[in-house]
């Protein structure tokens, strides 16, 4: 369980790195990143439906609520990625996105704690 759950934070630090990095370059620079990105769901996810089956019988709601919010973060960044292709993303979107990684990592926290 320790080394499932090793490979989830360190996913989501890679995620937030990898992310961010490929929100801040150039279009031109960003191709490298926003892979690096997508390769890191699979670890992510897989990690998350491991540790997502531990925790929903102990706290049902908050687990069903924090991969909504993580389902949420990677839809809102991927379609941030897409139209980051035609435009600047706003400061709205990067600001959604924001909010989500946090609440899912609040949450994730706070199943963990519990």
């Amino acid at each position: 369980m320790k080394i499932i759950l090793a490979i989830h934070i360190l996913s989501v630090i890679s995620i937030a790195i990898t992310a961010t990095a490929a929100l801040l370059v150039p279009l031109e620079q960003d191709k490298r990143l926003v892979l690096a990105t997508r390769v890191i769901y699979l670890p992510l996810f897989i990690s998350g439906l491991v540790l997502a089956l531990k925790t929903v019988h102990a706290e049902p709601v908050l687990t069903i609520i924090k991969i909504a919010a993580a389902l949420a973060f990677v839809a809102v960044l991927e379609i941030t990625f897409a139209r980051k292709i035609n435009k600047k993303p706003a400061a709205i979107v990067l600001s959604i996105i924001a909010l989500l990684f946090f609440l899912a990592a609040i949450l994730g926290i706070m199943i963990i704690a519990n």
